[in-house]
């Protein structure tokens, strides 16, 4: 039997702790837990996700305590499935109870269902964000997303002669963005 190694997953630091959810994997056995956090919507952008993926080795075990950690999507969630089989590995979810290893149809069943619960619920998600945008607008107090990029800093790279590009690549954002800035 090969090693077990834990993934965990929390959308936001803000009022979530992955602590609890590193602490029941490693009670469930894995010897490593590898953690991201993140939207669970896709799975671009998490490392730990993809570092976990690439340590598997043949009769080792990935375990998830449910499989809204892993992706909130059944493309995604069949994908890692998929990759984890490939690996000659062992995907196990907590709860609800999912064992894979390539050769059970109804685990593959299993995965599916539950990825299309997660993606019903992000459509539900999304739904009431949208919904609280609207209210806000018509209060006047939606404001966007804050600005994470300082047009002032743009302007000052600009003023010493610094093309798109170079601001782009100093400030590490894309050239649109500097376009904007400047435009603002």
């Amino acid at each position: 039997m090969g090693k077990t190694l834990g993934y965990a997953r929390i959308s936001t630091n803000e009022g979530q702790d992955i602590q609890s959810q590193k602490a029941r994997l490693e009670e469930l056995g894995a010897v490593v837990v590898f953690h991201d956090v993140g939207n669970g919507s896709s799975l671009n952008g998490r490392d730990q996700l993809e570092a976990v993926l690439r340590l598997l080795e043949p009769e080792d075990e990935l375990l998830a305590l449910h499989p809204d950690r892993l992706a909130r999507d059944t493309g995604d969630l069949l994908t890692i499935a998929k990759r984890v089989v490939e690996k000659k590995a062992i995907l196990r979810i907590h709860d609800p109870v999912i064992s894979f290893d390539g050769s059970d149809l109804m685990g593959e069943v299993l995965l599916t269902v539950f990825g299309l619960v997660g993606s019903i619920e992000k459509h539900f998600i999304k739904a009431r964000q949208r919904r609280g945008i609207e209210a806000a607008k018509l209060r006047n107090a939606y404001k966007g997303r804050p600005a994470t990029i300082d047009p002032d800093e743009v302007k000052a790279l600009r003023a010493k002669g610094m093309g798109a590009s170079a601001i782009a690549r100093e400030m590490n954002i894309g050239r649109a963005s500097v376009y904007r800035a400047l435009a603002a």
